[in-house]
């Protein structure tokens, strides 16, 4: 009896202690909600905080499953990808728009995923579906951002600090220069209050002496009699303005007439314009009878010797047949460079004429200038570069130049100063045939 006595309290013990495991089983599962149908949506996050797998999933608060699995990105710009399990009875509360978050039960508490309820408006998430996420609050960064924020005010509060010391410091001199000054100009200010009342005092007596008719000024303004001769003095003032009007008025009548057709003045003038005329006619036929004097058999000789003739009517061809060695004139060169004497002076390219080239130009006429005065001079231009017509025009430009230099520096009679442009064909220069300059011919009777 004894034995099964005991064997039957062993099975009642046993019998009872699987049916307390079976009830603790069962209240456990019922709370990690392990017997209920589910629902598997998806959320993604950049950082999960502290969230693990078995986390468990609130929507509005309620428990409605766990975080069943978190994948792991496979690069750094990817997200975590968390499948959760949302009991049915509440998955009508998560839709499209719903929004999961991490969040920390406490301040030391183990981290949740909360499911916002979505609108009304939104359809339920279908199963398998990712719902939109918010990353999660952390305290490492607020506090990071807040020790930065702290040192941006600690370095504005020293810069602020200077700036009021430096402030203050300002105020305190210009306080301390303005009672300096208060007590400089308080002696000048109680003497010029002291003036004033003393100008005021004087002012007062002299309008009271002007109201009793005191004094030259008194007098005229109390006097009738004063007031009347100013009175006759402006009638007969009126009175002379009005015979002046007049006689100006007569004058111009006057003038008008001596101006008028078949007047005076009008006779004068074509009188004298014929005379200016008759003149200008006999200039012009001296001129042409001195020319022809010049040019005629008798006198042509003399007249060149006397240096009775126009350079500007040699031609270049006349110029390079000799035609100033004749009547026995021997002729000297001095050849001078372009880049001696000229310098670019605009962006079109033209020349003026340097001081170094002013210079070489003195030099080179020194020898001569004893014997300039029966004698005539010829600038010769030289260009090689460009078209013949380039090279014709820069050589007259550059002869132009050096001759009125040369008439202004020595005074020389234009009349026996010529420019000769010869474009690039030099005979006898020292490059052999070509020059690139100028030079100055003396012819000198022998």
């Amino acid at each position: 009896m004894a034995a099964p006595a005991r064997l039957a309290g062993v099975g009642v013990f046993v019998f009872l202690g699987l049916s307390l495991f079976a009830v603790a089983l069962f209240m456990i599962g019922d709370r990690q909600l392990a017997f209920a149908r589910k629902v598997v949506v998806y959320t993604e996050f950049k950082t999960i905080t502290g969230l693990q797998p078995g986390a468990i999933v609130r929507v509005s608060g309620a428990p409605a499953g766990s975080v069943t699995d978190i994948d792991v990105p496979s690069d750094p710009s990817g997200r975590f990808r968390a499948r959760l399990e949302i009991t049915e009875d509440l998955h009508q509360l998560v839709r499209t728009d719903s929004v999961a978050a991490i969040q920390t039960e406490g301040l030391v508490g183990g981290s949740f995923l909360a499911v916002s309820t979505g609108t009304a408006g939104a359809p339920r998430a279908p199963a398998g579906s990712t719902i939109p996420s918010r990353e999660p609050f952390l305290l490492a960064d607020m506090f990071e951002q807040v020790s930065g924020t702290i040192g941006k005010v600690n370095a504005t509060i020293d810069s602020l600090g200077a700036g009021i010391e430096k402030t203050l410091t300002s105020v305190d001199t210009t306080v301390g220069s303005a009672n300096a000054l208060i007590v400089d100009v308080s002696d000048d200010v109680k003497t010029l209050v002291s003036a004033s009342a003393r100008i005021t005092s004087d002012a007062a007596q002299i309008a009271e002496r002007l109201r009793k008719g005191e004094g030259t000024f008194g007098k005229l303004l109390k006097d009738d009699e004063l007031y009347r001769r100013a009175t006759t003095i402006a009638k007969t003032a009126e009175t002379i303005a009005a015979d002046a009007q007049k006689a100006v008025q007569q004058a111009r009548q006057a003038l008008d007439g001596l101006n008028a057709e078949g007047g005076q003045i009008t006779g004068v003038t074509a009188r004298l314009g014929e005379t200016l005329e008759g003149a200008r006619t006999a200039m012009a036929g001296l001129s042409e009878n001195m020319e022809a004097l010049k040019r005629g058999f008798f006198f042509r000789g003399f007249f060149n010797r006397r240096g009775y003739f126009s350079l500007d009517d040699i031609s270049p061809e006349e110029y390079r047949r000799g035609e100033l060695t004749k009547e026995n004139r021997r002729a000297s060169h001095v050849w001078l460079r372009h880049d001696a004497l000229f310098a670019p002076s605009g962006k079109d390219g033209t020349e003026q004429l340097t001081d170094g080239g002013a210079a070489q130009l003195d030099a080179a006429l020194a020898p001569n200038l004893t014997r300039l005065g029966d004698s005539i001079v010829i600038v010769e231009g030289y260009s090689d570069a460009g078209s013949p017509a380039d090279r014709y025009v820069q050589s007259r430009a550059r002869a132009a130049l050096v001759r009125a230099y040369l008439i202004g520096r020595f005074h020389l009679d234009p009349g026996a100063v010529g420019v000769m442009p010869l474009g690039g064909d030099a005979v006898g220069s020292p490059q052999g045939g070509m020059w690139n300059g100028v030079a100055l011919a003396v012819f000198v009777q022998e």
